[in-house]
């Protein structure tokens, strides 16, 4: 087996979850071996009316990779490769299997474990209805385990991915590009999901197959990507999460996944979160540069909005000023505020002036740090350690180039009033402690605690977390 690949998945109970007590209805599993990696994640649903939702993911997951362990042991690769041309004939026999698997788990369990009274007693009668009903062929048991799963599988010849519901599948190729392609679910709206229980469950499965490796592969349920504003904010996660494989290795970027999920579902979502991921650890360690170069464009281009935003802000009130004072001349009567006024005019169109060319010198940047981040090309380790060099020596000649850039508008800045100030100190004393990482210390204890905040710190340079509760 190559141990530079490997899988590994992490799930919490959500924070709202935890405040009234109710189960976590996530569940997630990886497995390893020398043909394949797998990583799975499953949500299931949190309404009452879905009162096994939380049996249903268990099962869900255990079914998706015992049914795909066997279906790499036995397909083809070619013809693996080729069954997006034959409309996914290959993937839709693993769904089949998947789906039946899982089918007859739900009759198993219910068959041990009938619905008792506690369990429906929040139910609607809808869904009693279905659950209840005398005629078997019109019981509709298995809508009670509802649940949505993700799956990514990498063996030595394709690798491919599986989806039905929400929540999101990020790969990392081995350029540092990330992107989502497994197709999105129109359906996937605000509460509403598609499901393993729908009656057309196999229609509603989307695939992806490729036969190039991925550096690495995250899979999320939706309490992972509500718990972010954008998708960007989503990649400067995953990226921070990189770089602590990187640079601490795989057993403390494992322990730090684990340690962070409670953190991230109280400041965020406040849902039960998971995180399936499959890493090639070279190739992550060839793109740390490209890493490196993407949190700063992140960094630069939040501090673009600010600064957009901030620009915005003082020309109102260059042009509300600016009215009243015509206002008040044409009126022709006396403006006792005539001279105050103006000079807050004056002062207005200078930080105006002085923030559209800091916003340029901040685009510029940004277009420099995107045309270096395009043209890295990794082939092996030992092109990666020149491309580094490289980088550091292009670091310093862009710091110069840098600094002529902006030579004029540091010169405006230090007469700049006080409102036009950016609170960077925090950010770079994050920054700094993560990108040196932590002092070596005497005592195991001492060690665990300093490694625990890495991915929050990591958070705090790049990340906001939005702070949205549970619908």
């Amino acid at each position: 087996m190559n141990e530079n690949i490997f899988a590994f998945s992490a799930t919490e109970t959500g924070y709202n979850h935890t405040k009234i007590d109710k189960v976590c209805e996530d569940a997630s599993d990886f497995y390893d071996d020398e043909k394949m990696h797998i990583c799975v994640v499953a949500d299931g649903h949190g309404s009452d009316n879905y009162p096994r939702a939380d049996r249903g993911s268990k099962l869900a997951v255990d079914a998706a990779i015992k049914c795909t362990i066997d279906f790499v042991n036995t397909a083809k690769a070619e013809d693996v490769l080729t069954d997006e041309k034959h409309n996914y004939i290959m993937l839709l026999q693993l769904t089949k299997s998947i789906l039946r698997t899982w089918h007859q788990s739900v009759d198993d369990d219910y068959a041990k474990r009938p619905f008792t009274e506690i369990e429906l007693e929040n139910v609607s009668d809808k869904y009693k209805k279905k659950y209840l009903a005398e005629n078997e062929s019109d019981r509709r048991i298995e809508k009670a385990y509802g649940c949505t799963l993700i799956m990514y599988v990498v063996t030595n010849e394709y690798s491919f991915g599986m989806q039905v519901g929400d929540g999101k599948c990020v790969i990392i190729d081995r350029e540092g590009n990330f992107t989502e392609p497994i197709p999105c679910d129109e359906n996937c709206q605000m509460n509403i999901t598609t499901s393993l229980c729908d009656c057309d469950a196999i229609e509603e499965f989307r695939f992806f197959i490729t036969d190039r490796m991925p550096t690495a592969v995250f899979c999320g349920s939706d309490g992972i990507d509500d718990s972010y504003a954008n998708v960007e904010e989503l990649y400067a996660l995953y990226r921070s999460i990189l770089k602590i494989f990187i640079e601490h290795g795989n057993e403390v970027g494992k322990g730090e996944i684990k340690e962070y999920l409670p953190v991230l579902t109280k400041r965020g979502s406040g849902d039960d979160v998971s995180i399936g991921l499959i890493m090639n650890a070279e190739r992550v360690k060839n793109i740390a540069p490209v890493l490196e170069i993407q949190s700063e464009i992140f960094k630069l281009s939040e501090k673009l909005k600010e600064m957009k935003h901030q620009k915005d802000v003082t020309s109102e009130k260059d042009k509300s000023l600016s009215s009243k004072i015509k206002n008040w001349l044409d009126s022709g009567r006396e403006y006792p505020k005539k001279m105050d006024d103006v000079i807050q005019v004056n002062e207005l169109r200078i930080s105006i002036k002085q923030l559209s060319e800091e916003i340029e010198a901040i685009e510029r940047k940004i277009r420099n740090l995107n045309e270096r981040q395009y043209g890295f090309v990794f082939e092996n380790e030992d092109a990666c350690s020149k491309v580094m060099e490289q980088e550091a020596d292009n670091s310093v000649d862009m710091e110069l180039q840098d600094v002529e850039d902006a030579s004029e508008v540091i010169q405006e800045k230090k007469s700049c009033s006080e409102d036009i100030v950016f609170e960077t100190a925090k950010m770079e004393e994050a920054a700094n402690n993560v990108l040196n990482g932590q002092n070596q210390t005497t005592t195991k204890a001492n060690e665990t605690s300093e490694q625990r905040s890495l991915i929050e710190q990591s958070e705090t340079i790049e990340t906001s977390v939005t702070g949205q509760e549970e619908a």
